[in-house]
């Protein structure tokens, strides 16, 4: 296949222009004209190339593109150069999807979190740019805690990393944010949330939770984010006919 063409699907389906975002989003590396195998993973790393000439694969695409972050220097030394130079020397193209990743109302982290778990998707929140990244999903019926944290922990295969379950025993409306998505814990409560999960949290998010009188669990970050870059690797083989295949090197975070 055609890099170009693979590169226009791709914006075409999750509309980077659409975010406000604080990294590439798209082609990152361009090292051959053609891609006849993707494979895509989490975050970009040495570990993610090996992954890729191992499976023979000639392009990668990773939610977190790192070394592509605006904060990164980008100057191809040291870790960073020897990734690049893999990259070109065996004709392998990168492609980094941020928040487009995590919103996207297909394929995003947050709709197959919600899908997973059998909510109905109602609404969004937290708009970065044009588009929302979180997603409210309800149940038609409310669970308890006890099966709400049961539903969790078969959804996210490492399970449950923290727990503040300091609201209502009846929890029916979600708010989902992956990642660090935990700073929009207080619109999900204006819009009426029972439960929030996200990936992972800092130091004041238990104590707004008590405080808030809202249930949370997180996840980890990695954890929380495998979702969306799984789901793009089944639409790629199913509309493009192109192997794809979702690599998972864990993160414990």
């Amino acid at each position: 296949m055609d890099l170009n063409f693979l590169s226009a699907w791709l914006n075409d389906l999750l509309e980077p222009q659409s975010f406000k975002d604080y990294c590439v989003n798209g082609l990152c590396v361009e090292s051959s004209d053609t891609v006849t195998k993707v494979i895509a993973g989490v975050s970009f790393r040495s570990r993610l190339i090996e992954a890729a000439l191992k499976e023979k694969a000639d392009c990668i695409i990773v939610h977190h593109p790192n070394g592509f972050w605006q904060s990164d220097e980008k100057i191809p030394v040291g870790n960073y150069g020897k990734q690049l130079s893999q990259l070109f020397r065996n004709g392998i193209s990168l492609f980094g999807f941020h928040l487009p990743l995590d919103g996207h109302m297909e394929v995003g982290n947050n709709v197959q979190i919600a899908k997973s778990m059998g909510l109905k998707i109602v609404d969004g929140f937290a708009s970065c740019g044009d588009k929302n990244i979180g997603v409210i999903g309800e149940w038609e019926t409310a669970a308890t805690k006890e099966d709400f944290l049961e539903s969790a922990a078969t959804v996210f295969a490492h399970g449950i990393q923290n727990s503040f379950m300091y609201g209502t025993n009846s929890i029916k409306r979600i708010g989902i944010c992956s990642g660090s998505g935990a700073s929009a814990i207080k619109e999900a409560v204006s819009m009426g949330c029972d439960c929030f999960i996200t990936g992972d949290i800092k130091e004041s998010i238990p104590i707004l939770c008590e405080e808030s009188q809202i249930n949370l669990i997180s996840c980890g970050h990695h954890r929380t984010e495998i979702f969306g870059v799984r789901a793009l690797c089944e639409k790629i083989e199913t509309e493009l006919k192109l192997p794809a295949k979702f690599i998972d090197i864990d993160n414990p975070i």
